[in-house]
């Protein structure tokens, strides 16, 4: 099967807000929304140590903004001591495995979805694809997970999970439609792999898993064919493919902390490496930082560490 050219990668040095002169904004992974007290602890003093702002976002994360980028490799190596590794924030590429807290938790629940979210989260986590995906798994049909907006949602049932593929937010928001139901856990990731594997060779770079389902021709039921059935004698392929993946991940983090070559990229001034960008500056707003709009008067520069490799 022939495979499109590589897809664009996350980037891993330096990610901007859509405000052009805000500073670097980043996050940990935290797969399925699930974290311990101590990697909370761990965020919470990487930001008060920085002076960072932080939100909590729409996918069970938790953001961080402010920081100057040779602070980057100091914050990056106190979060990956503490466990973390990078969400991808920006990536063309998986950014969260949203949960609900299914039966464990919840009595409405009947399985466990933050497990199950969990698994997929540290499974696809990585994979770069022509567009950003997002996934959800909720407990029970109450959905609070939201599974039916993400590129691929699952929904439990009494016996087993309904798989929903092609959902979105964003400006033309679209439900995901059923692919399968009552699957068994092992069948139910075969399939995922399978249409994250097909999507990513066959999709235009930045189409989004629903335009490019509405573009197949035969929709629904002939990516069915080409999944559950091997109508085009892919599967095994598909499958290895996933497998490679899953077998190569490696934290982009970790990997530039120990490359002394990425790490001289981390200076706002090649030739001033130990000077701080002057046009990084803040306002004070709800007991954090952020951006000055215009007219504003900034705080003078942004927070001075001593930073420790």
């Amino acid at each position: 099967m022939a495979s499109r050219p590589p897809c664009r990668t996350p980037t891993t040095t330096s990610s901007r807000t859509c405000n052009a002169t805000a500073p670097i904004r980043w996050c940990p992974r935290l797969p399925g929304g699930e974290v311990t007290p101590d990697k909370l602890l761990a965020i919470a003093q990487v930001a008060k140590d920085f002076n960072l702002y932080t939100k909590i976002t729409g996918g069970q994360r938790i953001d961080l903004f402010g920081a100057r980028v040779e602070q980057l490799p100091a914050i990056w190596r106190r979060l990956v001591d503490a466990g973390m590794e990078s969400g991808h924030a920006y990536g063309k590429a998986l950014r969260t495995v949203k949960s609900c807290v299914g039966q464990t938790w919840c009595r409405f629940g009947v399985q466990d979805s933050t497990s199950l979210a969990v698994m997929l989260e540290l499974r696809y986590r990585g994979l770069r694809s022509p567009h950003k995906l997002k996934a959800g798994v909720s407990g029970c049909a109450r959905e609070c997970a939201e599974a039916r907006g993400k590129d691929f949602g699952i929904i439990a049932t009494e016996t087993g999970w309904n798989l929903y593929l092609g959902g979105n937010g964003g400006f033309t928001p679209r439900h995901a439609e059923l692919f399968a139901t009552d699957l068994d856990t092992d069948t139910l990731v075969t399939f995922i792999d399978r249409f994250l594997m097909f999507y990513i060779r066959t999709a235009d770079r930045l189409q989004r898993t629903a335009p490019w389902l509405e573009s197949l021709e035969g929709g629904m039921g002939y990516l069915r064919e080409v999944i559950v059935d091997d109508r085009l004698g892919i599967c095994a392929e598909l499958d290895a493919a996933m497998q490679r993946h899953v077998g190569s991940y490696r934290d982009e983090w970790r990997s530039v902390l120990e490359d002394p070559e990425k790490l001289r990229r981390f200076t706002s001034f090649v030739n001033a490496p130990g000077t701080p960008d002057p046009s990084i500056t803040f306002v004070t707003e709800r007991d954090q930082i952020r951006p000055p709009q215009p007219g504003e008067a900034p705080l003078i520069g942004g927070p001075r560490l001593k930073v420790v490799s």
